[in-house]
């Protein structure tokens, strides 16, 4: 079972992981709101400051896995998205994804409940 570390105030990241959950097979994925599940994200050594930078996947193993590479993951268990993650294996797609990626995390990181979260973290 993957595990998937979400942001719920995300508005466009809850209705991904709305079709996500939608798409995939029921019992495959564990999926963890940061604002709701912070006692099973310390289990993992994660905080919320970490997760607000990139997505991030456990697999079955608890390897992690962030950014593209936990998308690439993810999509390997929704059936309508497995060519997309076939895809991604190679060069051309995955440099198109990181791309896509980087820059939907430009705007992301500057939403306000992200840069509380980050601000926070860097006065601890």
């Amino acid at each position: 079972m993957l595990t998937v570390f979400y942001d719920g105030r995300c508005g466009l990241c809850d209705k991904e992981i709305a079709f996500y959950r939608r798409h995939c097979e029921a019992g495959t994925i564990l999926w963890l709101d940061i604002w709701q599940q912070e006692a099973a994200l310390e289990q993992t050594g994660l905080s919320q400051a970490q997760c607000l930078q990139q997505l991030h996947v456990l697999d079955k193993q608890q390897c992690l896995y962030t950014g593209v590479d936990a998308f690439i993951l993810l999509w390997q268990t929704v059936p309508r998205l497995k060519l997309f993650a076939t895809l991604a294996r190679f060069a051309p797609f995955r440099l198109l994804l990181q791309l896509g990626y980087r820059l939907f995390l430009v705007w992301y990181q500057r939403q306000s409940h992200v840069q509380q979260c980050l601000l926070a973290d860097k006065k601890e």
